[in-house]
């Protein structure tokens, strides 16, 4: 079955625009230190699809450095404003051979999506909490590419950074 990850943004500094943010120091570590957690959860990334906003971009390239290996990257200006429907639009038109993908990208998306495509009923929607901190992420499996819908996603992990 396709495994897919659904992650939010590291912790991003202050006081820049809001598309430029870059992650602050404890985003670096937090982006660094997920990147075990995450392969560990899934092995390696197939598709990363990740919007074009420096913090996303910046935690995409501290889980690389912390040893994710990754393959293909979409960077997706549409990410950066999708509302949940939007993210899964995006599923369903860009993963198609991958076996693992990894969606990186922002509040409150990534967790209104992840409520969504959670399937088990409330306890397995409820294992995440409403809304995700810096750098959390959710792991699970879905039934196939080009038709994900609400109840899909079969959580397995739920990773919260440790930095």
């Amino acid at each position: 079955m396709p495994q897919l990850v659904l992650m939010r943004h590291a912790q991003a500094a202050r006081g820049v625009p809001d598309h430029r943010r870059p992650l602050d120091g404890r985003g670096r570590r937090q982006a660094a230190s997920q990147a075990g957690p995450v392969s560990d959860a899934v092995g390696r990334i197939d598709l990363a699809i990740v919007s074009d906003a420096a913090r996303t971009l910046q935690t995409l390239a501290g889980l690389k450095s912390g040893g994710l290996e990754v393959g293909r990257v979409l960077e997706e200006r549409e990410l950066y404003v999708a509302d949940w429907r939007g993210l899964i639009d995006l599923l369903n038109e860009h993963p198609r051979g991958e076996e693992t993908a990894l969606v990186l990208g922002h509040e409150p998306t990534i967790s209104l999506a992840a409520r969504m495509l959670a399937s088990g009923g409330l306890s397995a929607r409820t294992d995440f909490g409403f809304g995700f901190s810096t750098a959390m992420a959710v792991a699970g499996t879905v039934p196939a590419w080009g038709g994900v819908a609400a109840g899909d996603l079969r959580v397995e992990r739920v990773l919260r950074p440790s930095a």
